[in-house]
């Protein structure tokens, strides 16, 4: 009785707080940031629950809640906070992020934070690497900042390095842009993106000058990750997939083949018909096979998986980074394939209060495999013949091996022609101290000595392969051989490179308004490279792929060796007054030992300043302006990528001849020196407005740049007659501008639960030839000068001839009075009016090969525990040369060419059909080019995170993410058969390749 009085008072006691607390009231407040200003659009939510509001213009909100009730209030750029209600007024306070404001970009030789900053850079965190990883590594910058363009040509595993270019090209040489990881030259596109902490691009002089003759084509600084102080954590990362060819040509099944052949024979000279009206109908209707080569010969998708391990940790002495990786990717043969594994140790000890050191290793082995004879394969495939079978009848040999009609087969070239195998070893080390100068406040010293080196050896064994021939007319099968033999090649190669740096910084602020930064080092960089080939050809047997077991007959060997160094001296000076006017001096004065004394040394300053009006008075307070930059830079870089030692005679050994019975070597010189060579000097100027609104939700940048590259080394061949004699040196002659602007607009925002983030960003660059040596009396509408590079060159096409009468009242353009030509050929403009088309008449045709506009479309959503991106990249602007020659020898053809012209289809896209070569229809026109513009969906990924949950925890796991993702999932383009960043396709040059891939994957991420 007692207890129930007990529990009754009890109740009474609580039930009226309960009722309090559960009584909804109406809150009200204002959001302000800590310098008083009013914060709009602020997100209020409720703890626990899905609703809330934002703040209005003045930074006022009004809610219903609870007492007891959480509010978490987040904004761009601020600290999110969490508050307890507990009246009906709550005012808040909200402080900058401190990530906000000390985000530091890596520039050349240090750090800078990003608000300071003056010179034209664009960045990428290694996080946003991570999302839809690609085997390699440049290309999957693409689209993700202004300024990089770049063509993915292939898709062969581990060879599929992209063309690469900062702002165009400028050069008549090496358009390379200067590869850094971790401030030491050395190649990117390998590493493991897990790796990474982030990418910078630096394209002006104000940026880039400090690394001097190397520069003038942009720099790319890839920072690897460190250790940071707390608790150790392991992060795994796998992903497993499959890769695609982004496009397979369409090409003519056997009953199209049958039919458009016997047509094209009877244009070609009136041969007669390969197939009769009853095999035709049979391939039609099925009786008969066709064969599809492509599926025949190569796997549907190939195989792909990602692994990486990292540990990450360290106390307040010591830090550690660690990684190992591995990549596993098959190609579309059995044969085609890439493994790469990967290490990294990245150390920083604090030795005393005053010193510390770091040590970075890195290693990386790599396994690159093909079949012998390369993308001739591909080729192959393309021409095969869809009236063949692939094997021959059991009755002939089981799983024996039937031509493809043009004695070859793409399967025995896959599988039984031999072997090509290529293993890369990587070794990169870098010793750094650094000392803080106690009795100098701000002053550091710091030195570094790095030393890398890698190490190849290629394999090539070339076998010859058994396979039939079917003679259709008496249906027998002939046993073949390929030509060629046996042969074997290997070669080994390695370098290395040694760097060593000492750096004086110093940074100090003065009056609390007078920030000074200072930097002079010294760098010295020398690099070895040198190599090894050996040949044997006509082994008598494929038992043993070595080089002792081939004759001695014609076997072969030969070898090179090259060295350099380069000396610089660095020197950078940073002032801003109370964050508001910026200004920067830097220069390198460097020495590069390709060139003479005399030429060896050169001065490349460049000068930048900043005016952040947003921290004018009249601008500070203002609630919608967060910050705007103007920004302006001048200053010089060069090029010292040319051959070696021009200024200097040599000889090199030639053909010989038999002189008293026996073989004597000869020797001619390497042509006339060149002592005053020197390097290519480029002069940047930039202009750019960075702006952001809302507190970071809006923000952007806008740049205008002009390039003007002097000094190009170019030989004078086209105004001295070959008659003069002897081979001309280089001279620094050439000279190009590069103009164009980059924009990038951002927006990124928060309601309640769901984040989003969407960046578009465009590139346009365009080069002009000033001057390059070109003959006197060339026609001015064929001069180089005053036009883009490489720009393509040919006759205009006016369409196709529709009746002979057109031909005969046209110009001459097979010169023999157009006696070859016929109704449904090319037609070519007379551009020189002068009743012949002749070279007089070819022209600038197109455009450029080269994307005048590159643009990305960057969207990051994320919604309580799921998020997706999504990355589109794509490119205007240029032209793609693709010619074919249907029925040459009697190949297959694309089924494009279905649509070519006959008498039942006068007005066809394509001209009258050849089984052969007509040179009318060969000529480089502008028939063949077609317009590259295309927009890929580049990255994609959808992820899920099991945040801190409980069944995890117990099994030591902090974080589970799980994810699908994919590479060049969805493309766009006029082109049909062909991928939009396709090399350039001439049966007289180059032919068909091992196409653009695109990959779908599914993985997790766990943090242990």
């Amino acid at each position: 009785m007692k207890k129930n009085k007990i529990l009754l008072i009890l109740f009474l006691l609580v039930f009226p707080v309960a009722q309090i607390l559960a009584q909804e009231i109406g809150l009200k407040g204002n959001v302000t940031s800590s310098d008083g200003e009013s914060l709009i659009g602020v997100t209020i939510t409720v703890k626990g629950q899905n609703r809330g509001i934002t703040t209005d213009i003045n930074g006022n909100y009004t809610i219903t809640v609870k007492k007891g009730d959480i509010l978490v209030f987040s904004y761009i750029g601020f600290t999110t906070i969490e508050r307890a209600v507990t009246t009906n007024i709550l005012d808040v306070v909200m402080e900058p992020s401190s990530e906000m404001l000390a985000e530091v970009v890596t520039v050349g030789y240090g750090v800078q934070k990003k608000v300071d900053m003056t010179g034209s850079v664009s960045t990428v965190k290694g996080d946003v690497l991570l999302k839809a990883p690609t085997p390699n590594l440049a290309n999957a910058l693409t689209g993700k900042m202004t300024g990089v363009i770049t063509t993915q040509q292939t898709g062969k595993p581990g060879l599929d390095d992209p063309a690469f270019f900062i702002r165009g090209k400028s050069t008549f040489g090496d358009n390379g842009t200067l590869l850094l990881v971790d401030g030491i030259e050395r190649s990117i596109s390998k590493l493991d993106p897990n790796e990474i902490e982030s990418i910078t691009v630096l394209k002006d002089a104000a940026s880039a000058a400090v690394y001097g003759a190397r520069a003038a084509n942009g720099v790319i600084i890839v920072t690897t990750k460190r250790g940071s102080e707390g608790k150790t954590k392991i992060n795994y990362s796998g992903t497993f997939g499959f890769q695609t060819p982004t496009v397979i040509p369409e090409m003519m099944n056997a009953y199209e083949y049958a039919k458009y052949l016997n047509l094209a024979l009877d244009n070609f000279n009136n041969n007669a018909p390969r197939f009769t009206e009853s095999e035709i109908q049979a391939y039609k209707n099925g009786t008969m096979p066709s064969t599809d080569w492509w599926e025949e010969t190569l796997k549907k998708r190939a195989g792909i998986q990602q692994h990486s391990l990292t540990v990450n940790g360290g106390s307040k002495t010591t830090k550690f980074f660690t990684s190992l990786g591995y990549l596993d990717q098959d190609g579309l043969y059995d044969l085609s394939g890439f493994k790469r594994y990967t290490v990294r140790s990245n150390i920083d000890t604090q030795i005393t209060n005053d010193f510390s050191i770091s040590l970075d290793l890195a290693g990386r082995y790599e396994k690159i495999s093909q079949s012998a004879v390369g993308d001739g394969l591909f080729s192959t495939i393309i021409n095969s013949k869809p009236t063949e079978s692939p094997y021959v009848p059991d009755s002939v040999e089981k799983g024996g091996l039937n031509s493809n009609g043009q004695n070859v087969s793409p399967i025995g070239q896959a599988e039984n022609s031999g072997y090509s195998k290529t293993e890369n070893s990587v070794f990169q080390s870098t010793l750094q101290g650094v000392y803080n100068v106690p009795f100098v406040k701000g002053l550091k010293a710091r030195a570094s000595f790095s030393y890398d080196r890698w190490f190849s050896k290629a394999k090539t064994f070339t076998m010859p392969y058994e396979f039939y021939q079917h003679d259709r007319i008496i249906d027998t099968y002939t046993k073949r051989k390929t030509g060629g033999g046996t042969s074997l090649y290997e070669g080994t190669a390695e370098d290395e490179r040694l760097t060593v740096q000492a750096a004086l910084t110093y940074d100090a602020t003065f009056n609390k308004a007078h920030n000074i930064s200072a930097l002079f080092l010294f760098e010295e960089s020398s690099y070895k490279y040198s190599d090894l080939q050996a040949s044997r050809v006509n082994y008598i047997s494929t038992a043993i792929d070595q080089l002792f077991a081939g004759p001695d007959k014609d076997k072969d060997n030969g070898g090179l060796a090259r060295e350099t160094v380069r000396q610089g001296y660095v020197g950078r000076l940073n002032y801003n007054y109370l964050g508001k006017y910026l200004f920067q001096f830097n220069f390198r004065y460097d020495g590069s030992y390709n060139f003479p004394k005399s030429k060896r040394w050169g001065f490349f300053p460049a000068v930048s300043a900043g005016w952040r009006i947003s921290e004018e008075p009249f601008l500070k307070d203002n609630a919608i302006l967060h910050n705007l930059k103007l920004r302006a830079s001048y200053g010089e870089f060069g090029n010292d990528r040319v051959a070696a030692y021009q200024f200097m005679s040599g000889y090199r050994f030639n053909s010989g001849s038999v002189i008293g019975g026996s073989f004597q070597s000869g020797i001619n010189d390497t042509g006339i020196a060149n002592p005053n060579i020197t390097w290519e000097t480029a002069s940047n100027t930039d202009v750019g407005l960075d702006f952001s609104l809302l507190n970071g939700k809006i923000s952007g940048e806008f740049t205008y740049f002009y390039k003007k590259t002097r000094d190009i080394l170019l030989p004078r061949s086209a105004s001295v007659p070959q008659s003069f004699g002897a081979t001309l040196p280089d001279e620094n002659i050439g000279k190009v501008d590069n103009y164009g602007i980059e924009s990038i607009l951002r927006y990124t925002d928060k309601i309640g639960d769901f984040n989003f983030m969407v960046e578009g960003n465009i590139t346009y660059a365009k080069s002009k030839v000033v001057f390059m040596d070109e003959a006197i009396n060339k026609l001015e509408h064929q001069r180089l000068t005053g036009r883009p590079f490489d720009q393509n060159y040919g006759y205009k096409a006016l369409g196709l001839f529709h009746s002979q009468e057109e031909i005969d009242n046209w110009a001459i353009q097979d010169g023999r009075g157009n006696t070859s030509l016929k109704v449904g050929d090319i037609k070519y403009e007379d551009f020189y009016n002068d009743g012949v088309i002749d070279g007089k008449d070819a022209q600038f045709i197109g455009k450029s090969e080269i994307p005048e506009i590159i643009f990305g479309l960057n969207i990051g959503l994320s919604y309580k525990n799921f998020d997706l991106t999504m990355n589109f990249q794509g490119a205007t602007g240029f032209d793609q040369y693709l010619r074919w020659d249907p029925f040459n020898l009697e190949s297959n053809a694309l089924a494009i060419f279905k649509d070519s012209w006959s008498e039942d289809n006068p007005n066809a896209k394509y001209p009258r059909l050849y089984a052969g070569t007509v040179q009318n229809n060969r000529e480089k026109s502008s028939f063949w080019l077609y317009d590259g513009t295309y927009l890929r969906l580049k990255n994609f990924e959808l992820a899920y995170t099991f945040d801190k949950k409980d069944f995890l925890k117990k099994i030591g796991i902090q974080n589970l993410r799980v994810f699908v993702s994919g590479n060049n999932l969805l493309t766009f383009s006029k082109m049909k058969d062909f991928d939009p960043e396709a090399p350039n396709i001439d049966p007289d040059r180059n032919a068909y390749y091992y196409p653009q891939m695109k990959t779908y994957n599914f993985g997790f991420n766990v943090e242990f």
